[in-house]
This record gives C-alpha cells, structure tokens and sequence, in this order.
C-alpha cells in the first residue's frame, strides 16, 4: 500500500483518535447519552468486536484518503467507527480530552487549542437521520484542534421496494467500502496501524491508472441508488478519469459478458427511469452544479452524452418534456452544443482556431467574477438544444431551458435561472452586430446611443452578466450553424467572428460600456416637472434622457449637462418627439374614474 505523508496537526489528530478509542475499549467509562449515564460496553456493538481488536476503532474514511494520495489539499474528515454511533463517540472523545488519562499524557502537551478555538474540541452538533433528505444515519460534527470532522458508525444498506433511500445498520469495513459509489472513493486510513486499507482491492489501483469503477457490478450500484450514475461523472470530469467499460455498457444499452443485447437494452432502460423516479431534482442540481463549476466542464458535458444521460439531465421534467414545442427556428442539436462547449473551452486556454482581443476576454479568465461568468456560460452552452424551445407554464410560453433550471434542477432564480435567462435573450439581442444595423430613423437617437442602450439593456453586475460573457455566448450562437460533425468550417466562421471582434473594439474605442452604465442625469421627478407629463410615460422617456448622456457625455461640462439635457427634452417633447402627441392620453383605467367621480 502507498504511504500518506500527514502534517503535524494531521498526525496528531490521528493519535488523538487511536488513544481515545483505546481508552474507550480499556477503560469502559461512560458518558450522557439523551440525559441518562451509559457505559461504553451498553453501547457498544460487540457483535461486531473480533478476538484481539479494540473494541471500539476508528478510521477516516472516503474523499481525505484519496485527496492525501492525490497530494491535494483536504480539510473535511469523515471519521468511521466500528461499534458506537458518530454521535456516542464524539461525546467520549470529548470526556477523554477532559480525562486525567489524556492530561497525563504525552499527547496532551502537544495538542493545545487551535488557534481561535478555546478548547481542543468544539461544541458537538448532532445531525438526526432524515431518510427524507438522504440522511440516512446520525451523525455528529465537531472542530478538533481547528479541523472539520464529521463522525458516523461503519454502516452497510439494504434497498427496499422502489426507495433509493436505504435502510442502514452497523457494518463491517467491507460492507461499508461495497456500498460507495466508486472505488477511489472506498478507501480507509486505519489509525491504529497507519495504514491504508483498499477492501475493495480496486480502489489504489483506479487510483493509480485514473479509472472510475464502481465497488460492485455497476447494475447492482446503480440500481439500489441511481445518483450514483451522476456522480461517477462528477468524479469522471473532476479528476479528468476514464469511466470503466462495464459502466459505460450498462448505461448504454451494450451487450457485455453474459447479457444479450435485449437484456443490455432492457437494463439501460431500468436504469435511467431510475434516475428520473428515484432521484429527487434537488440532488440532480447538485450533482450538475459540480460538474459546471468544476475543473473541466466540457469533459462532464461529454461524458453525459456518451453515456445517453444528457437528454435526461437538460430537458424539463416530466410532464413538461412531453409539451415542449420549437418556436419557428432550427433545432440546436446535441453534438453542436458539444461543440460549442469545446470552442468556449479552447477560447478560455487560448488555443481556440481563431483569436479574440485579450480585453474581452480576460474578465472572463482571470479576477474575482471570472469563474461565476463562466458558470452561467456553460449553463448557457449546455442548454442550447433547447434554445429555441418552449413549455406551457400558467397559460404562457416560457422558455424550456429556465423550466430546466429551476423545476428539473431545483437552482436558484436569481444566482442560476434569471441570468442564464437573460443570456439566452441578449444572444438574440447581439445577434449579427454589425454596426450599420444600429443606424435609426428616430431623429433623437444615434448610432452611438443606440448601441449604449442596447449595452444597458444587456449588462447586469449583481447577475454577472457582463457584455464581454452575453457578447461571447451570442458570437458561440451565431457559429452554430458552422459545425458539421463536430468541426468548424473556417469559411463560415470567419466573417462571424470579425463581425463580433468589430463590435466590442468599437464600443471599446467609444467607452460605451462606461457611458452605457453611468447614472441617469435625471430622475423621474425631474422629467415630470419638466414635461408636466404622467408618470406612467417615464419607463419610454428615461432611454432618451439617457441616450443624451451618452452621446454628449464628453462634449457638455458636467455643471451645465443636467440644464442642457432638460432643455433638449422640452424641446424634444414640445415638438412631438419621444411619444407621439396622440399618444399621450391616459388611458382611463377603472381606478382613474374613481378618482374623477371624487
């Protein structure tokens, strides 16, 4: 077995954690579980103790163990234990380290109170099993000496009827590493002996040659709990591994070892209806929110496809798949939105088959907003064949891929739907921006303050949505039809590109984002007062007072731009500019007649 090279607080930790369970097992002391004094031997599992093992043992278990031989830094532990329950055990490791036992230890002199902390170990939380939220067994929490630990009993599952959530007891250190997902995440560190232990005898080899594999026949692990079929390819992307053959044949119909090809199929089938019945969308989100936030999206995105997953992942629930309809336009096929998400993956390591101005893209790569932009933008990508799809929601239309968001993924409105939402509407907005289409034949508005507007209406810093991220998605939009088997045709894409490219160096040349998102000069109160107008008219006025300040932004002193800007307003408005007069009436709403009778 390879070695784990742990730091100073680490090892200490782990003698912490062997001396307090030898203490438990020689001492028998006892503790207050729910206002009554136990000993340890009351509750202790000893069906489970072996001849000449402790009686009660504890390893750390799972993602620590594979981060420490990955050489990557972990601060969670999940500390396993053999025969007392998370929370028991927590509460005997705080009476040790109230012991005269521990302080006439040597370990005592060493393990000091972390920085910040007033003791060794923190105030004990205990997390009660809710089958209903996936938490199936008890658990306890602490800090111990400024590090995060979670504590929970070796444990084995039995499924029953169509349930994902399974039925829990004690288990042995096999049973409990059978029952993970995958077998990197099945490792134990003993720290008793200070050694690894692979029960699953897959785990440091996977390890090793980067290999997703799961601890048993992947039907048997996908079918007692479907959500492991998502995390295989969270782990997958994360770590940039190779998923196992037998998991890719299982989830794609294939026919392999002693299975026909119609059991294979029959198999599959099983498998994804499983996903959709027995998973919660809560738990698909978070599972799709890792894979998009994380280290290489486009191989999650890819992996979901090849294993047939994807169409199950980005579409609306049931019902609401079966009433999608397309609104007028081409359908957006899945391997062109792979494609796109390539291209947008090469665009952000610069080795993309075209070049983009450093300007634009660099708020996308680098600073504190870059990797929330690019969260939303590979939302936005991954959502493409349903760009120009909708589904009936409260007798309206509404945009399939917001429905995705928050009713087939449970994300949040304003952190995921509103501004992925408004992605897929300002690639519309900026479709085609050459600059000739901006010219106007309203006498009051420019090219220039037209283009400003239209940067205003798009950019929204609390959503993170910047013009270079919406520019960039519209520019991947506009390319799509230049993807044929999974290649871009330079041809088409050329002159898309330098269209896109001319359009942000102009409004860089003319510092119309700047202009764009400067306060108005005036308020509402103001226009009314001037116009004598009704308030009701403001939201068409205010784009013209603010087209004003765009185009005369660096030609008025700012002490004389307020007068000046009332001033071309009254005159703008007195000769029927703006709103046309006929059209200045008020409607008389059934509210307005009450006021008139008064």
């Amino acid at each position: 077995m390879p070695h784990i090279t742990l730091s100073k607080r680490e090892s200490l930790l782990c003698s912490l954690l062997d001396a307090a369970c030898r203490w438990i097992s020689e001492q028998d002391p006892e503790t207050e579980v729910d206002g009554r004094m136990q000993r340890f031997s009351a509750l202790c599992r000893q069906g489970l103790v072996q001849d000449g093992s402790l009686a009660c043992e504890a390893r750390i278990a799972g993602g620590w163990v594979r981060d420490k031989l990955l050489q990557d830094d972990s601060h969670d532990l999940d500390v396993s234990l053999s025969t007392l329950t998370g929370h028991t055990f927590a509460l005997f490791l705080r009476d040790y380290l109230a012991s005269a036992h521990f302080h006439a230890s040597a370990l005592a002199r060493n393990l000091q109170p972390a920085d910040g902390e007033g003791s060794v170990i923190s105030h004990i939380g205990k997390i009660e099993a809710n089958p209903e939220q996936s938490k199936n067994l008890e658990t306890a929490t602490a800090r111990v000496w400024g590090m995060e630990l979670d504590f929970v009993n070796l444990r084995k599952e039995e499924y029953e009827g169509e349930s994902r959530i399974p039925v829990m007891s004690f288990g042995t250190p096999m049973e409990d590493a059978l029952r993970r997902d995958i077998t990197v995440n099945a490792l134990f560190y003993n720290v008793h002996s200070g050694q690894i232990e692979d029960w699953t005898a897959w785990g440091i080899k996977d390890l090793e040659a980067g290999i997703v594999r799961t601890p048993l026949d992947p039907i048997v692990t996908f079918t007692d709990d479907p959500l492991r079929i998502l995390r295989c390819v969270r782990f997958a992307s994360r770590f940039g591994y190779t998923v196992h053959p037998d998991i890719f044949a299982c989830l794609r119909g294939e026919a392999h070892g002693n299975m026909s090809a119609e059991e294979a199929a029959h198999v599959c089938n099983v498998l994804h209806e499983g996903l959709l019945r027995k998973v919660s969308r809560e738990r698909f989100g978070i599972e799709i929110d890792k894979m998009l936030s994380g280290p290489n999206p486009v191989y999650a995105l890819q992996l979901l496809s090849t294993l047939g997953l994807y169409r199950l992942v980005f579409i609306p629930p049931p019902p609401l798949d079966e009433k999608i309809a397309l609104e007028g336009a081409n359908v957006v096929e899945e391997q062109a939105a792979l494609a796109t998400a390539q291209l947008f993956a090469d665009l952000l390591h610069g080795c993309a088959p075209f070049t983009l101005p450093d300007a634009w893209l660099d708020s996308l790569r680098v600073g504190s907003d870059a990797h929330a932009q690019q969260r939303l933008l590979w939302y936005a990508i991954a959502l493409l064949p349903l760009r120009n799809m909708t589904v009936p929601v409260k007798k309206q239309r509404v945009w399939a891929g917001a429905v995705t968001i928050s009713n087939g993924l449970k994300l949040g409105t304003r952190n995921t739907k509103d501004p992925v939402s408004s992605l897929n509407a300002a690639a519309s907005l900026l479709l085609d921006p050459r600059l000739g289409r901006f010219d106007t034949q309203d006498a009051l508005l420019t090219q220039k303050s037209n283009i400003g507007l239209l940067v205003r209406n798009i950019v929204n810093p609390e959503s993170r949505i910047s013009l270079q991220g919406a520019l960039l998605f519209s520019m991947l939009v506009a390319l799509l039809p230049c993807w044929t088997a999974g290649t871009s045709d330079p041809a088409c894409a050329t002159p898309i590109v330098h269209t896109y490219t001319a359009f942000w160096e102009h409004v860089q040349q003319e510092d119309l984002l700047a202009l764009a998102l400067q306060r108005p000069l005036l308020d509402g109160h103001q226009i009314v007062d001037a116009l004598h107008c009704e308030k009701l008219f403001l939201r068409h006025i205010q784009p013209y007072v603010l087209a004003w300040q765009i185009e005369h932004a660096t030609k008025v002193p700012g002490e004389d731009s307020e007068a000046q800007c009332i001033a071309w307003l009254k005159s703008a408005w007195e000769n029927g500019g703006i709103i046309p007069p006929e059209e200045r009436t008020v409607p008389r709403t059934g509210k307005r007649q009450k006021q008139e009778k008064v």
